[in-house]
């Protein structure tokens, strides 16, 4: 029995495997066949890149207090119901004399129907946070482009443009759906990077 689960796991992965290679060798064929020289990065200093950061971070808070307010009007009036059955099974078992208690079945069922819901709210949360960021970048708030410089960015050629414009919006978009809390990890590797760089120009020179 648990040697079959690992096995449907697999097969449910192999489609998906499947499109990310073919995707792949796609994107591979295209810029080997259009886009053959690399872009040059524009020339960026450390608070350009921390004004970018700061901004995609502050994004990704709105989006998650604007989630979490749907959620709330959404999902919060069923949540409670379910809060107050939990509460109501715990009273029940209470052992008021013998200062402990025994959960009951009934307790269990409660705070499984609990947990199922609260983890089917964050199925919705995630989807609808990915969704607002894809639109909030296909508005204009991008990631890659600002890394790249003006000038040879209007030299692409059409199709050039398109694919970076929809990577640049994918990217960006998982970037602010996926929480503050990844972009701030961002924030601090970035600097953790830019002061050993720094202690390793100051050895150097040394």
């Amino acid at each position: 029995m648990n040697d079959s689960v690992p096995g449907k796991n697999t097969n449910n992965l192999k489609p998906y495997n499947i499109i990310i290679a073919i995707v792949t060798v796609v994107i591979v064929i295209l810029a080997v066949l259009f886009f053959p020289k690399s872009v040059p990065f524009w020339p960026f200093n450390v608070s350009d890149i921390l004004i970018l950061l700061v901004s995609l971070f502050l994004i990704s808070l709105f989006i998650e207090r604007t989630v979490e307010v749907v959620m709330i009007v959404w999902r919060e009036k069923s949540k409670q119901q379910l809060v107050n059955e939990l509460n109501a099974e715990k009273k029940k078992s209470e052992q008021i004399a013998k200062g402990s208690r025994d959960i009951t079945s009934n307790e269990e069922q409660a705070t499984k129907n609990l947990n199922n819901y609260n983890a089917e709210t964050k199925t919705f949360a995630l989807p609808t946070a990915f969704a607002l960021g894809i639109i909030i970048s296909a508005l204009g708030i991008r990631t890659l482009q600002p890394l790249i410089d003006p000038a040879i960015y209007k030299t692409f050629p059409s199709l050039q443009k398109a694919l970076f414009t929809g990577a640049d919006t994918l990217i960006t978009g998982a970037l602010l759906g996926g929480g503050s809390k990844g972009i701030h990890e961002i924030i601090e590797a970035f600097l953790n990077t830019v002061e050993k760089y720094r202690t390793y120009i100051k050895k150097d020179k040394k």
